[in-house]
């Protein structure tokens, strides 16, 4: 017989999970996210569950012990280890009793005990010993929608669940926040319950009209034009969509003094951003493709890329300074890349540790805390700026400063699978995004991360031959390569 899908608030719900392995962190996952107070018993907890219950070593795992039911109140503290072997006074006053335990005569015990004490049981991967099943789940906001197969076939559940996420709108819960606020007032306001159901049902079908993709960005004047830029596109194909900006603020924005090589790299701009792209809070993400971490996170992907600008870095310093008279002169670069290209260019440079969005950089040079700065061509561009009188912008030749991969790249990204991901690959430009594939995928191979000076540039030679230039630099030498790929192999490299 199928199981009734009960929907259940589990908000300060007391929950016994006996069993301290990985399946044991899954379900606690789940529980935790609905809001239960869980409880986990085991003679050995693995590293995910300390996470959870807050990052907690192994030899401090005894002194949670002591902790008291007071401490469901608040939601980090929701999680509670017990590192000992489970007794049945652990049941008492309970909700819900998970058995996750590889011992099945323990399991098939408890799950009676819980029973006889009308407490509702789950044993992982014994149909017969569970009162409820943990269905395959997607949650946006309040909406949820889960799917179960009784536990006849876990994997054909997981699979229904992706095919529905592939074509669920990304704003039902939205959709569903805006509505419970409105049938509110109308509940209020409309005393006839045959004129609030029309009511209701006018305002549902106007809101499914609608389509919302909201779309995460830095909040810096750069990305916001370049977010603009990909919203302009997305227009042209989907007018009747309503696309929404989210500024996300990352570890990057917020520590904007230290070197970036000091606290993450190049992730610090970008993992939030993933994160909420994730957790469902954006739809959609846009970053500049040299920021992306390589690769993205499980379950994301670059979606497509509008057509890349000009890929070259520039290097300013004002007109009132005649920086080759100088024995020495300062240059602003947070860029390992760049500062080892700019030493073989002008051995007389001394590089200094320069962060800021653009404006901010350009501003610092004025300051005269530099005599030159470092900037990429195409965040200039975009800006509408590089021709003001006081200040000199010299494009240095890319065979002598190599650029980064991805570098002048505006790239989308989304989850996998989603409508918005879809909706991206329309406007994507493909010959952009065969180079940025190639450019990644040599990073990749060569392990370089922000740590390594490493600079890569794809070019398509023609229609048929893509054209590879390398620079590292390891042990203080700058080497240099460039090699040729048909396209079939270049298409292959990611």
């Amino acid at each position: 017989m199928a199981y009734f899908p009960f929907m259940i608030q589990l908000n300060d719900k007391k929950c016994l999970i006996v069993g301290g392995g990985v399946v044991a962190a899954r379900k606690a996952v789940q529980m935790h996210e609905f809001g239960a107070c869980v409880t986990v018993v085991a003679p050995e907890i693995c590293e995910e569950l300390r996470t959870m219950a807050g990052g907690k070593s192994s030899d401090k795992t005894a002194a949670m012990v002591e902790k008291t039911e007071g401490d469901c109140l608040e939601k980090l503290e929701k999680i509670r280890l017990l590192q000992r072997n489970v007794a049945e006074s652990d049941i008492s006053g309970m909700d819900v009793v998970i058995m996750a335990t590889d011992d099945a005569e323990l399991n098939s015990r408890y799950a009676e005990l819980c029973r006889n004490n009308h407490i509702l049981v789950n044993v992982v991967d014994v149909k017969k010993d569970c009162d409820f099943y943990f269905p395959a789940i997607i949650k946006q906001g309040e909406v949820v929608v889960s799917v179960s197969t009784g536990g006849s076939s876990p994997m054909l559940a997981s699979k229904i669940k992706k095919d529905i996420r592939q074509n669920l709108r990304a704003d039902y819960g939205q959709i569903a926040e805006e509505l419970g606020a409105i049938r509110e007032e109308i509940l209020m306001k409309e005393p006839d319950e045959q004129a609030r159901k029309q009511k209701f049902a006018a305002i549902v079908e106007a809101k499914m009209q609608e389509q919302r993709i909201r779309i995460g960005t830095r909040g810096s004047k750069l990305a916001q034009v370049q977010t603009d830029m990909v919203i302009e596109q997305l227009k042209k194909n989907y007018p009747d969509v309503r696309f929404e900006k989210v500024i996300v603020t990352t570890k990057g924005d917020r520590q904007k003094d230290a070197a970036i090589s000091s606290f993450g790299g190049k992730a610090v701009f970008v993992e939030e951003i993933e994160e909420a792209l994730l957790s469902g809070t954006i739809d959609l993400a846009v970053h500049s493709a040299k920021d992306m971490p390589n690769p993205c996170k499980k379950g994301l992907g670059i979606a497509g890329v509008l057509s890349r600008a000009c890929a070259q870095d520039v290097l300013i310093y004002r007109v009132d300074t005649d920086i080759w008279s100088k024995d020495t002169f300062t240059v602003g670069t947070g860029s390992l890349r760049r500062r080892c290209q700019i030493k073989e260019l002008y051995p007389q440079a001394e590089c200094m540790e320069l962060r800021g969005n653009v404006t901010t950089r350009i501003q610092k040079l004025r300051d005269g805390l530099y005599d030159a700065i470092i900037l990429a061509a195409a965040g200039i561009e975009r800006l509408g700026i590089g021709k003001e009188p006081d200040l000199v912008y010299e494009y240095l030749d890319v065979d002598a400063m190599l650029p980064a991969a991805g570098q002048g790249i505006i790239a989308m990204e989304a989850r996998e699978g989603t409508l918005p991901y879809r909706m991206v690959q329309t406007i994507s430009d493909a010959e952009t995004e065969g180079c940025l594939r190639a450019e990644r995928a040599v990073v990749r191979e060569m392990e370089a991360g922000c740590h390594e000076p490493i600079g890569v540039y794809a070019t398509w030679k023609d229609k048929k031959t893509m054209q590879v230039r390398v620079m590292n630099a390891r042990s203080g030498k700058v080497k240099r390569e460039m090699w040729e790929r048909e396209k079939e192999d270049a298409n292959d490299l990611e």
